[in-house]
């Protein structure tokens, strides 16, 4: 396993992002992926030798725009946009790219949006990039449990969950029990801590998270096959440091 900042982490535009997160130590970068990414986006990253691990999809689109759109025309845009991402992770050399539900929480919404799912995942999986559904509270699949029942319903080999522990204070789950019951449809971690209500993106260890939680978290993610990243996703609005700290952090209890 090893440690990836994702760049909205810093207040920064991208290129001084990139050069922040290098100098804190950091080898690997999770990005927002792009229909069309500046040159100078491909210059920082070279110069610095960071490695693309994984990219957010879905982001920046019009608001009728979305995969569980009850129009299908509206959804055959929002996917080709989508793939357009994928491709640009993919060029950046990611490994996985993630995306969040919309707000139609109906079983007709939630079967378009996995039914969206699973072409963007065919997509993503011929670029050698695994596509990964992260829950949000308050959005259609609001728990790591409701989109594990998803993809239990799709079965499709190339989907998979993304886990925030934040998230998980939210909704009230253990991660290392989401962790033992998703198993190989574990797909990426993300980490951040709040007050257990709002979806904060505070420093670990400064809201409802304990160490031992994260540490049994930690510990459970190998004996399960994960071997990826662990991607800080802090609020741009925490001190810059949150993430060097938390890189250490998490070195000590990985030991």
């Amino acid at each position: 396993m090893f440690i990836s900042a994702l760049l909205s982490s810093l207040p920064s535009p991208f290129e001084d992002a990139v050069r922040s997160v290098a100098g804190m130590g950091f080898t690997h970068v999770d990005v927002v992926a792009l229909a069309e990414r500046p040159a100078a986006h491909l210059e920082a990253l070279a110069d610095t030798g960071l490695l693309v691990s994984c990219g957010g999809i879905g982001k920046g689109l019009p608001d009728d725009w979305t995969l569980d759109a009850p129009a299908l025309d509206l959804r055959h845009l929002a996917i080709a946009h989508i793939k357009s991402q994928i491709a640009d992770a993919a060029r950046l050399g990611a490994t996985h790219v993630y995306l969040t539900a919309g707000l139609d929480g109906s079983p007709d919404g939630l079967l378009r949006f996995g039914e969206s799912c699973a072409l963007l995942a065919d997509y993503a999986a011929g670029r050698m990039v695994r596509l990964c559904v992260e829950p949000i509270p308050g959005r259609a699949l609001p728990s790591a449990a409701s989109v594990l029942e998803m993809l239990d319903r799709l079965n499709h080999d190339h989907l998979a969950l993304l886990i925030d522990v934040g998230h998980c204070l939210i909704s009230r789950e253990d991660p290392a029990e989401v962790v033992r019951r998703a198993g190989k449809r574990l797909g990426y971690v993300h980490l951040d801590d709040n007050d257990g209500v709002g979806d904060l993106h505070w420093p670990l260890l400064t809201g409802k998270l304990m160490e031992q939680t994260l540490a049994a978290f930690l510990k459970e993610l190998k004996p399960h096959g994960y071997d990826g990243a662990l991607t800080l996703e802090l609020n741009p609005q925490n001190p810059p440091t949150a993430l060097s700290d938390g890189k250490r952090l998490l070195e000590r209890l990985l030991g």
